[in-house]
């Protein structure tokens, strides 16, 4: 299957394709109001107007981050797979860096994951269990005071915790997602006997959106 995933966190923008067996991914930095060029991000991995057509799904980062750089991500690719009649997969930003974490720590049996916001005293939040290989969802993704999630962390030393919410973590464990860690996570949760329709393919916000939209 030929996948193209773009993903971006308001700092940092990634796109990857997978066409056969070749993946192909970059990544920039960026300060948080500014928006990449798309098209000319996908031509540093190959990928112009004319190669669209060759993919078979389209992939994106659907959330909980960033509204701006979430809406930016789902309207270019919703308008690209509406234009190509092909699908469209949302993804969780919170299980994409919880399923990178499982791919080479395989014996971490609980994993925390944690987004900042764009207000310090607030993370996004959930937590996941691998178990034979298979990551599966324990709490649903939600918006947490810092210090409830400080609590949760004592309270649940000997678990794991990732990504850029929490504070005074080992140097690598502030992971964020990106687009080609979105391919293998798709990869996996793609269905045939799902539509994938890009109409339905829609951000996770979980707070009011002009409340975060004046924030961005």
């Amino acid at each position: 299957m030929n996948i193209l995933a773009i993903d971006s966190i308001g700092n940092k923008t990634s796109v990857a394709s997978k066409i056969g067996d070749d993946l192909l991914s970059i990544s920039v930095d960026h300060k948080r109001k500014d928006r990449p060029d798309w098209q000319n991000l996908l031509k540093t991995i190959n990928v112009t107007s004319n190669d669209l057509s060759a993919f078979d799904l389209f992939v994106f980062g659907q959330g909980p981050g960033s509204y701006t750089s979430i809406r930016s991500v789902a309207t270019f690719l919703k308008a690209i797979a509406l234009v190509q009649q092909k699908p469209l997969m949302a993804l969780s930003n919170l299980e994409c860096i919880a399923f990178g974490h499982s791919l080479f720590f395989t014996n971490d049996s609980i994993i925390h994951t944690s987004i900042a916001s764009d207000i310090d005293s607030e993370v996004y939040y959930s937590s996941y269990e691998l178990k034979n290989s298979l990551l599966t969802s324990v709490s649903d993704e939600s918006l947490m005071a810092r210090d409830e999630l400080d609590k949760l962390f004592l309270a649940n030393k000997d678990d794991t915790f990732i990504g850029n919410g929490w504070l005074d973590l080992p140097e690598g464990a502030e992971k964020t997602s990106d687009a080609s860690t979105m391919i293998e996570l798709a990869l996996v949760r793609y269905s045939n006997d799902k539509e994938y329709n890009p109409k339905d393919a829609n951000p996770i916000y979980i707070k009011d959106t002009s409340y975060k939209k004046l924030n961005d």
